[in-house]
């Protein structure tokens, strides 16, 4: 049952207030009334709003009823009013609900019951129109207190309700855009019309659970405005859309600058770019210049400090950048650790490279974060010079960046001027990139083999497999031509799993002939980059059935002088499951000894490099001495690589070398070769 309700009679007559007492009585709805028998008490308790229903008398002695709602309702009355009468005017009562009353009795003409049903129809009616009410004012205060603009368009109806907020945020006054759907449509920039009609059709069709898009709107000034534009439709019980109402935000303030540094950001920095360039084609003597700075190794102050102190380093390093150039420039940041810089006018050649100069020159200072760590750090930077040659400014960007790219890979901390060689090589970069994925899917790897020899007996114990590309067009491919491109885009991942998978099947069809032999993987240092390393390299034994005893893992010195708390838990796991870890290259890189201590390796491989000076150079013969004495102090394996001579051969067997691999012995094979190698010893 809804609640009980404070009802209002305003009559002169006392009888009819003791009149509708009682039929309320005899109802047991537990209504109550208040009477007033007055014009003005009435008035009065009619702008206190406390009451959900009022009857009102057409006359109050000398005054009327009628006079009494005109003035109430033009006060702004909400109570829903009914007129009593004593016999019924037809005129009265029509005049009556044109000045705001909800209906009209006739007195003594209703029983307890009809009058019961009567007030609880009123009231629920006028309950239900006050919630209406409030909820309609308080939209309307949210959208005019909001920052967004709003509209709402019938589907399929040309007209559309705009907001005066959408339209404020266009520079229009209420009146001066038409409430119609072109007034949004005909303002959309030309590149973001198609997919902006896409999306909305895709919405109205029901293809999305609702429609949102940012784009960019003509503003009355002829400036472009961006907004994010958000709606939903309502549907009909055939899930067909009737109409779609939403709001307009704009963004354009939020997508200018940064929000951790307060620099400008892409998107300014663009416009400001375009400007620039427009400018240098109008404009013969005007130039400009762009510097593309890139923090080095700012992963590892996230890593080791956490992301809060990153973040204080960009901040700090951003006003050092701005000290470096002039109030016209602009400093800009990108992303993440990288900046650009817009240098306007450049009249001298060098000029660009003294402000790189300057910028390198101040990121030597240390960095005091508030935690009280002291960081150093160095930048990579690009240059690239406006020129007659380029044709879109976006052009200059992308070789700014080629040209930080070189600067890093020169030894980072310094910076380099683009010139289109880069461009060529960062094309072959992209190309063999792109090659190598479709390598992966289109099973274009192969594995070749180089045997590893017991070298009394030359025979072979096992394989070390070694990838090899057979590309479409330039045929077999060793390693040399493409894998520092595949790690440097870390597309050795997918590469190394490949190998590994094609390798261990060999070994295991090898193995099920009888043949004890094992397998040497070589891992890239990336791979150490990825916790599911190790549960994908266990996958593949799974999957082949080789056991875990079978295969030697080499792995750099880079991986166990990288970060140890990443990579000491996979090789821990690895070494556990029966994966035998050999440290390859040893002692031409910083590895200490402490690596062997610390880290579950279980071989050593003699690098080539020692190895092809023993005939020339009785120190190298001290040093792969020294190394074959270690590894018998500390119980590890060893296998010298790169053996091309009988010489050498001889040397490795005198100092005690009992396993190797090298051109002298076999070079890397198809797996059909070296199984017609191991066809020439007896199976075991």
């Amino acid at each position: 049952m809804s609640a009980a309700a404070r009802l209002l009679l305003i009559d002169d007559a006392a009888l009819a207030a003791s009149f509708l007492t009682s039929l309320l009585e005899e109802s047991g709805s537990g209504h109550t009334l208040e009477w007033r028998n007055t014009y003005e008490a009435g008035l009065e308790a009619l702008r206190s709003g406390a009451f959900d229903l009022c009857f009102l008398d057409y006359e109050l002695g000398d005054r009327s009823g009628l006079d009494l709602l005109k003035q109430a309702m033009a006060e702004g009355c909400r109570t829903s009013v009914v007129m009593l009468t004593g016999q019924g005017n037809r005129e009265l009562d029509h005049q009556a609900m044109s000045l705001g009353a909800i209906d009209y009795l006739v007195k003594s003409n209703f029983t307890a019951v009809d009058f019961e049903r009567l007030v609880r129809y009123l009231v629920g009616r006028h309950r239900v129109l006050e919630r209406l009410r409030d909820s309609e004012e308080r939209f309307a205060l949210a959208v005019r207190g909001a920052n967004d603009g709003i509209w709402d368009w019938r589907v399929g109806a040309e007209a559309a309700h705009l907001s005066p907020r959408f339209k404020a945020m266009l520079g229009f006054t209420e009146d001066e855009l038409p409430d119609v759907l072109e007034s949004w449509r005909a303002r959309i920039h030309p590149d973001d019309q198609k997919v902006v009609r896409d999306q909305l059709e895709a919405h109205v069709q029901g293809h999305s659970d609702y429609f949102e898009h940012e784009h960019r709107l003509l503003h009355k000034d002829g400036s472009w405005r961006h907004v994010l534009m958000k709606g939903q439709a309502v549907r009909d019980a055939a899930a067909k859309a009737r109409r779609i109402a939403g709001s307009f935000t704009d963004v354009t303030v939020s997508r200018a600058r940064d929000v951790l540094t307060g620099l400008p950001n892409r998107v300014l920095y663009l416009d400001r770019l375009e400007m620039a360039f427009h400018r240098s084609r109008r404009d013969p003597d005007y130039g400009f210049a762009l510097l593309f700075v890139d923090l080095d190794r700012f992963k590892s102050v996230n890593d080791s400090l956490g992301h809060s102190a990153g973040d204080e380093l960009l901040v700090q390093l951003s006003q050092r950048l701005l000290g470096c150039v002039r109030l016209v420039d602009t400093v800009a940041r990108l992303g993440g650790d990288e900046f650009t810089v817009l240098l306007e006018d450049t009249r001298e050649p060098d000029g660009p490279a003294r402000v790189a100069t300057r910028m390198l020159e101040a990121l030597k200072a240390p960095f005091t974060l508030s935690t009280g760590h002291e960081v150093f750090s160095s930048a990579s930077i690009g240059i690239v010079n406006s020129s007659a040659g380029y044709k879109h400014p976006e052009e200059l960007l992308r070789d700014a960046d080629t040209a930080m790219y070189e600067a890093k890979a020169a030894g980072r901390g310094q910076f380099v001027v683009f010139d289109p060689a880069m461009r060529q090589r960062a094309m072959h970069v992209l190309s063999v990139e792109s090659g190598l994925r479709h390598a992966v899917d289109a099973s274009q790897l192969v594995a070749h083999y180089q045997p590893i020899l017991d070298l009394e007996s030359r025979r072979i114990l096992g394989f070390e497999a070694l990838v090899r590309w057979n590309h479409p067009t330039r045929g077999l491919l060793a390693p040399g031509e493409f894998i520092s491109i595949a790690e440097d885009t870390r597309v050795i991942t997918e590469i190394d799993l490949c190998v590994m998978r094609i390798a261990c099947a060999q070994l295991a069809q090898w193995r099920a002939e009888g043949r004890d032999l094992f397998i040497s993987l070589n891992a890239s240092r990336v791979q150490f980059t990825r916790p599911l390393f190790p549960t994908e390299l266990i996958a593949v034994l799974e999957a082949t059935k080789v056991p875990a005893s079978a295969v030697r893992l080499e792995v750099t010195e880079s991986v166990a002088m990288g970060e140890k708390a990443q990579v000491l838990p996979q090789l821990t796991r690895l070494d556990e499951l029966g994966v035998q870890l050999v440290i390859d290259d040893f002692g031409v890189g910083f590895a200490s000894l402490s690596v062997l201590q610390e880290f579950p390796f279980k071989g050593l491989k003699v690098d080539r490099s020692f190895v092809s000076k023993l005939e020339t150079s009785a120190r190298h013969v001290g040093i792969v001495s020294a190394l074959m004495n270690l590894a018998k102090a500390l119980e590890l394996s060893i296998v010298s690589e790169g053996i091309e001579t009988e010489g050498q051969l001889a040397i490795l067997r005198r100092l005690g070398c009992t396993r190797g691999q090298g051109y002298l012995l076999s070079r890397p094979v198809s797996a059909e070769a070296a199984t017609a190698l191991l066809g020439r010893q007896p199976v075991g």
